[in-house]
C-alpha cells in the first residue's frame, strides 16, 4: 500500500525519472567530471597568474611611490617652515634660539663664575 501510495506521489515519480536520467547517462559522467576538474584548475591557474602579476607590478611601483611620498613630505615641510616664518616663529630646526619660549632656558658659566666672584 505503501508503495502503491509512492507512485501517484508527484515528487516521488520526479525523483525516479531524475534517478533513471541519471542512470541512463552514466557513460558520460567520467568524461564530463574530468573536463569539470580541467576547467577549474585551469581558471585557478590563471588566477594564480593574475595575482602574481598584481604582486610584481605592486613590488615595482613601491620605489615610485616612495620617491613620490618623499617629494610631497618635502614640500609640505617647506610650506611649514615659510608659515612659520612669516608667524615671527622660528621653523624647525632653525637652531636660532633668540627668543626664549617659557620653561626654557640656558645658564651661561662665565656669567655665573663672574657671580660667584662678586658675592666673595
Amino acid at each position: 500500500m505503501n508503495d502503491q501510495y509512492d507512485r501517484r506521489n508527484a515528487a516521488w515519480r520526479a525523483a525516479q525519472q531524475w534517478r533513471e536520467k541519471a542512470q541512463s547517462s552514466s557513460r558520460w559522467r567520467g568524461p564530463k567530471l574530468f573536463l569539470a576538474w580541467v576547467v577549474f584548475g585551469l581558471l585557478m591557474l590563471i588566477g594564480l597568474v593574475i595575482a602574481l602579476v598584481f604582486l610584481l607590478v605592486g613590488w615595482l611601483a613601491m620605489p615610485l611611490l616612495r620617491r613620490r611620498f618623499r617629494k610631497r613630505t618635502e614640500q609640505m615641510r617647506a610650506q611649514a617652515e615659510q608659515a612659520a616664518r612669516r608667524a615671527g616663529g622660528h621653523g624647525p630646526g632653525s637652531g636660532n634660539r633668540g627668543n626664549v619660549i617659557e620653561g626654557d632656558y640656558s645658564v651661561d658659566k662665565s656669567s655665573s663664575e663672574s657671580d660667584r666672584h662678586d658675592r666673595s
